[in-house]
């Protein structure tokens, strides 16, 4: 996807670079009569459009399933969506007090 949008970025700035001459005021025509900048802008906008929605329709994604004899890590809890969820408590400490503070955390079980 980057490498569509770059390449519809560099083709847009070679196609205005590459039509911008000198034209008597007023006038829209270029030296190729109907063939004007914003045209020309245009096919290349729907050229990377299109070749962007090309590349993305050609990926895979290969997903494994989670094993179902899959465990958690010590007395962590395995929840509905296949992950686990493990707390642990920390504690803070200043000059005048200390705060312990409980931190949920969750992880992909082992295999």
């Amino acid at each position: 996807m980057k490498k569509s949008l770059v390449s519809l970025l560099i083709g847009a700035g070679l196609a205005f670079s590459a039509t911008a001459q000198d034209q008597a005021g007023g006038s829209t025509d270029s030296a190729e009569g109907a063939l004007t900048t914003g045209t020309i802008a245009t096919g290349v906008v729907a050229v990377g459009v299109l070749a962007a929605v090309v590349s993305n329709n050609r990926g895979s994604a290969d997903i494994e399933d989670v094993a179902p004899g899959a465990g958690c890590e010590g007395d962590d809890q395995l929840n509905a969506d296949g992950f686990c969820v493990g707390t642990t408590s920390t504690v803070t400490g200043t000059g005048t007090a200390t705060t312990m503070t409980s931190v949920t955390f969750t992880y992909a079980p082992s295999v």
